[in-house]
């Protein structure tokens, strides 16, 4: 349980079963991936689930981080960081993920499913919401939103032009450090979340005082820095760097954090 969306996949788990919590890091208001143990595990259990990024409180679950989970199917919930940097597919029984964040438009979500685990479902799941309905009419049971899916393969033959995932995750993790460094080293700002669970993507920190959060946030408006308010949880500043937000908008923002420690610090 790493935040907001693990907390609604949770919900949603008790209404066919009863969920159990391995780990959770709510103790820290989930600025840190809790250690996951493989022997947490039920070798019984139908699935083991994760969030790879959370985006509200800027932590991820890197691919080399991710949980053994024995003969149990690891599903994840990787709206927010699918295509940012490269995962093994083959660990994950299913993953899903929104395609609004670094695919394409809202509407449109990608599932990847194991084809041992498609078509094990309950009698009372709708069929709309059965994967074995979508395997068989491939993806077309119903009218698709073409127009959505064609936009997401514009988006994949942009990665593919740029070098693939791995080309895509050197730039994540550069953009990401400039960002990263600037807080690091910053006598004003502060990164909210534990350096080795940092997220690639959403990037929290605060200043010391709300009166100076709400002074930056409407100075960083007036030089076109946007949508940088935090989550109500979390508070501060929140900046969303995915895979189209280009190194220079980071760079901006960075000299314009710098001007503001100067006049407030």
């Amino acid at each position: 349980h790493t935040g907001q969306w693990s907390k609604k996949a949770i919900a949603e788990a008790r209404k066919y079963g009863t969920p159990q919590v391995v780990a959770t890091s709510e103790d820290k208001t989930f600025s840190y991936i809790p250690e996951i143990k493989t022997e947490s595990f039920d070798p019984q259990a139908d699935y083991v689930h994760i969030t790879t990024n959370n985006t509200i409180y800027g932590t991820r679950i890197g691919p080399d981080r991710l949980p053994d989970t024995g003969n149990v199917p690891l599903v994840a919930d990787m709206s927010s960081n699918i295509l940012s940097e490269p995962y093994d597919v083959g660990k994950f029984g299913i993953i899903y993920a929104g395609a609004q964040k670094n695919i394409g438009p809202a509407g449109v979500t990608v599932v990847i499913v194991r084809k041992d685990l498609v078509g094990k479902t309950p009698d009372s799941v709708p069929t709309m919401l059965n994967y074995k309905t979508f395997a068989d009419a491939g993806s077309m049971y119903n009218t698709p939103p073409c127009f959505a899916i064609y936009m997401a393969k514009l988006v994949f033959e942009w990665i593919k032009e740029q070098g693939g995932v791995a080309a895509v995750a050197e730039k994540n993790r550069r953009k990401s450090a400039i960002l990263y460094n600037y807080l690091d080293d910053s006598k004003l700002f502060k990164a909210t979340v534990a350096p080795e669970d940092r997220s690639l993507m959403n990037v929290p920190f605060v200043l010391p005082t709300d009166d100076l959060n709400a002074s930056f946030i409407a100075e960083a408006k007036k030089e076109g820095l946007v949508t940088l308010k935090g989550h109500r949880t979390v508070g501060g500043m929140r900046a969303s760097i995915y895979n189209a937000m280009p190194e220079e908008g980071v760079t901006k923002l960075v000299d314009f954090m710098a001007r503001f420690e100067k006049d407030n610090g």
